[in-house]
């Protein structure tokens, strides 16, 4: 009796593990499908980049423009995600001369995507880029982020306004982040709630980022 019942149990276990297993694998499929990567598509002499950045985007920005003649990156709700990827597609955007227009949010690494563009503007009064540092999984600034940020952005956009660089590619966690607007700037906090306050008498344009 005990034998068949321990018998039992181990088909019934070894079922349930069978199970489990092909669970995972149907879950470790639909990954890629979902929309967790940077949406990309094409639209006349326009390519639209929207969503999170996840690291093959200067890949398949490459092969567009090897592809298509490309005047503009339309930069859509993005909060950013790889920061080599932004790094990459702003150098590759600088290359070959085109302009960056953002429509809604782009932050973090999409905000190097769009100081790449020759010409930059922000599409409408909600229209917002969000510059900070470069950070760890836990949210921490990494060291040599600053010298990085700082090199990079002063080689693509001279412009910019080197106090308030110095400020945002300093900020000591992924929850803070300093917002351009077409007529204002603020400083923002993430935490149970969002905490912004005001720059005074800044804006995308008089900080030395957006050319429009």
């Amino acid at each position: 009796m005990i034998f068949k019942m321990l018998a039992s149990f181990r088909y019934l276990l070894i079922k349930a593990i069978g199970w489990l297993v092909l669970l995972a694998s149907g879950v470790g499929l639909l990954i890629p499908t979902m929309s967790f990567a940077m949406d990309i598509e094409i639209n006349s002499n326009q390519v639209i980049m929207s969503g999170r950045v996840v690291g093959n985007e200067c890949n398949q920005l490459r092969r567009i423009l090897s592809q298509h003649s490309i005047k503009e990156v339309i930069l859509r709700d993005s909060l950013g995600g790889n920061a080599n990827a932004g790094y990459c597609v702003g150098s590759l955007i600088r290359e070959n001369g085109l302009s960056t227009i953002i429509q809604g949010r782009c932050a973090s690494s999409c905000s190097r995507m769009w100081l790449g563009g020759v010409n930059r503007e922000l599409d409408g009064d909600d229209s917002k880029v969000g510059l900070h540092g470069n950070y760890d999984r836990e949210g921490r600034l990494l060291v040599a982020a600053p010298d990085r940020l700082r090199t990079w952005i002063t080689d693509h956009v001279p412009s910019v306004d080197r106090k308030l660089l110095e400020q945002w590619i300093h900020l000591p966690t992924n929850k803070e982040m300093m917002y351009f607007y077409n007529d204002k700037a603020e400083l923002c906090e993430v935490s149970r709630k969002v905490w912004c306050f005001e720059i005074r008498e800044r804006n995308a344009r008089n900080a030395g980022l957006s050319t429009k």
